[in-house]
């Protein structure tokens, strides 16, 4: 029996192949001279385009073939023998038949290839990468779109060139792939550092680190969170250098893999903690400089991994920056978009934008709100006078946020540490922290003048070099501990703290004694904590058991912590009197111990513990009020009154004028011989107070 070709064909699984190969392929055809005459491309049409139509195309040419498979199954069942179709190129119809089908699927493969062609393109362009996972990708699009390289496409430092990468990174996708349709995305997306391409093989295709650079001028504008934003700007010249083998070998490309090689081992995953590290010079000299903070001992460095310093080191952040508040906002105002008129403005808005928002458009509506309502309480005459200043740069605040704060994805510039620089974060004191010293002693260069030199500007124009140090063009002078202190310490990228020692340090600012006073006039050296004056300069008398052993020798600090001073807890006094840990429990022992203040400046203070009141008794002319300084002024003894009079325990006696007639609680001793009688009627006022 034969079969003829047509026969194969008619099914009706062929059927619905051909229907959806047909209607599919024109679909795609149509839409693909669409996409390639638009102004811009839809990264969704695209991917009907390049992904899905080419699918159902090929999905109904195989349906085709499969119908017809069957078919001949079908057909072959029960004969003995099954005959070919035949080809008899004598037939006009059958060669018309080959040709067209010669031809069909000749113009099939040919639009196949094109469109396998674009697809290979459209996955590789920043369209496909940047929008089409929009949320998921939306942090890293907007910063790249807002960074030096918004003209160079993803793929050319992700991927990079050869075939190889290219199927690396096409099987790791696969897994992005699963995990945007499940919902398996970590949020922030984590820095590839694990799966980075040498940066050899990426940067030095534009790159070139082998050349020298002198040092460049850079000029940083910055606006203080004071009540005029005042403008500041800070002028130095950078050292990039180089590190050929020929001419010049300094600066900060000294450390690329040239003439010299640089090896680290980090402590920690984000490779902010850098413990050891190895350098190597054209010499074949090698030095090893281990960390004096966190050392590593030799089987720790066995285990750790060891990595050779390449440009990713330090330009970890080349286009998906996202700025601090404070940086971010600056060149708003160097712009104008943020008046410099509206007192506070910088503050409030590094304030507004370092809040916590839980969606984009909380943010929105929470920056106005915050920044609206601080000037409703500290300036109102603002959103009278200067509304079109302030709307304007709220709407400011609010673009800048968006473009460096994805609350979704919970990015913000803490979410990925940039080590460009050593200001929010360590950078360049990873290594260059003073603390990183060899075998011989010799310490890793800190110096500021290794890689810059400071300039200031003159009045009649032009620069003039002034000294490299840590303190340059500091809105306030770094003195002592503060000189060494790493900057991100203080300069964490959101609000500053207070210029002020307070800012920083846990100092009660009401309350203590001497909160009043100013730092140096116990901290004798600015910004230093010793030498200290000496407490007798302002306190030359002392009394009570200050002037008894073993207090006499110990020194105030023993039990006055500092600028706290006075003694409201008993935990200083059981530090040495532990045994007298249930004796009274409760009270603070100077309530009943005679710890009489000292005398501060020619006054002397009042002693022993405070005042009590009672409440009254019914009928009597007020609330009782017991003064133990004046008690013990007058020679009473604490024994005089506890425990037997009064319990030492506050609320458990109760005063009634028919008891202290009796001789109990106060009548015990004002019984008209020892002290004034408790019914002397001239006397009432004395202890029930009117006022």
């Amino acid at each position: 029996m034969a079969i003829s070709l047509p026969r194969l064909f008619r099914n009706y699984l062929s059927l619905i192949g051909g229907i959806v190969a047909v209607v599919s392929f024109l679909v795609n055809v149509f839409l693909l001279f669409i996409d390639l005459l638009a102004a811009s491309q839809n990264p969704y049409v695209g991917i009907v385009i390049y992904m899905v139509l080419p699918g159902f195309t090929l999905g109904g040419v195989g349906l085709v073939l499969g119908g017809a498979l069957l078919q001949f199954i079908r057909l072959r069942r029960g004969a003995k023998a099954i005959e070919l179709p035949r080809l008899d190129l004598n037939n006009t119809r059958h060669r018309l038949a080959l040709v067209g089908t010669f031809l069909g699927a000749l113009i099939f493969l040919g639009l196949s290839a094109v469109g396998g062609y674009h697809s290979y393109h459209y996955t590789d362009s920043v369209t496909f990468c940047g929008q089409t996972c929009h949320t998921v990708m939306e942090p890293e699009y907007t910063a790249y779109q807002n960074s030096a390289h918004a003209r160079v496409a993803c793929v050319s430092c992700h991927i990079g060139p050869g075939a190889e990468w290219y199927v690396k990174s096409k099987i790791n996708g696969a897994y992005q792939v699963y995990s945007v349709m499940f919902g398996k995305y970590s949020r922030p997306i984590p820095t590839p550092i694990r799966h980075l391409r040498p940066s050899q093989d990426i940067c030095e295709q534009c790159h070139w680190p082998a050349k020298f650079w002198g040092e460049q001028l850079a000029s940083r504008v910055h606006f203080s969170e004071d009540e005029k934003n005042t403008r500041r700007e800070i002028d130095l010249l950078i050292k990039t250098g180089g590190g050929g083998q020929h001419g010049l070998n300094q600066g900060i490309h000294w450390h690329m893999n040239i003439a010299n090689k640089v090896f680290y081992a980090a402590a920690d995953e984000k490779r902010q903690v850098i413990p050891w590290v190895r350098r190597e010079g054209p010499n074949g000299e090698t030095v090893e400089d281990v960390s004096t903070v966190q050392p590593l001992s030799a089987e720790e460095l066995k285990k750790a991994e060891v990595r050779q310093m390449d440009c990713m080191d330090c330009h970890n952040r080349p286009s998906h920056r996202y700025l601090p508040p404070g940086r971010a906002l600056d060149p708003s105002f160097q712009a104008g978009k943020i008046s410099t008129d509206l007192p506070y403005m910088k503050k409030v808005a590094v304030e507004a934008m370092a809040q916590t928002y839980a969606t984009a458009a909380e943010a929105e509506r929470g920056i106005e709100r915050y920044i609206r309502e601080y000037y409703a309480k500290a300036h109102p005459r603002v959103l009278q006078d200067s509304e079109p200043k302030l709307r304007d740069g709220i709407a400011e605040v609010q673009r800048v946020y968006r473009q460096n704060v994805f609350p979704y994805m919970r990015v913000n510039w803490q979410a990925y540490p940039e080590n460009i620089g050593h200001k929010e974060f360590p950078g360049c004191f990873r290594c260059h922290d003073g603390k990183h010293v060899s075998k011989e002693g010799r310490v890793i260069r800190n110096e500021c003048a290794a890689c810059h030199d400071f300039l200031e500007r003159r009045k009649g124009g032009g620069f003039v070099l002034t000294e490299a140090t840590a303190a340059f063009a500091h809105p306030w002078k770094l003195g002592g501990k503060h000189a060494e202190v790493l900057c991100g310490t203080c300069h964490t990228g959101g609000p500053m703290k207070p210029a002020t020692c307070r800012g920083c340090h846990a100092i009660p600012d009401s309350g203590a004694p001497m909160a009043a006073m100013q730092c140096k006039e116990c901290h004798l050296k600015d910004q230093q904590l010793k030498p200290l004056a000496s407490c007798e300069t302002c306190h030359p008398a002392v009394a009570g058991l200050h002037k008894k052993q073993p207090h006499k020798e110990a020194g105030c600090v023993a039990c006055h912590a500092p600028h706290a001073w006075t003694l409201d807890a008993r935990d200083r006094c059981l530090a040495c009197h532990g045994d007298m840990a249930q004796h009274n429990p409760g009270p603070a022992c100077v309530e009943c111990h005679d710890f009489r203040p000292a005398a501060a400046r020619g006054k002397t203070a009042a002693a022993g513990p405070p005042a009590i009141a009672f409440p009254p008794d019914p009928g009597s002319p007020g609330k009782v009020t017991f003064d133990h300084a004046t008690h013990l002024a007058k020679g009473a003894k604490c024994a005089d009154c506890h425990p037997k009079p009064f319990a030492m325990k506050k609320g458990a006696t109760k005063l009634t004028m028919d008891g202290m007639g009796e001789g109990k609680t106060c009548g015990t001793c004002h019984d008209g011989q020892k002290a004034f009688g408790v019914m002397d009627g001239e006397k009432c006022e004395t202890c029930h107070k009117t006022s």
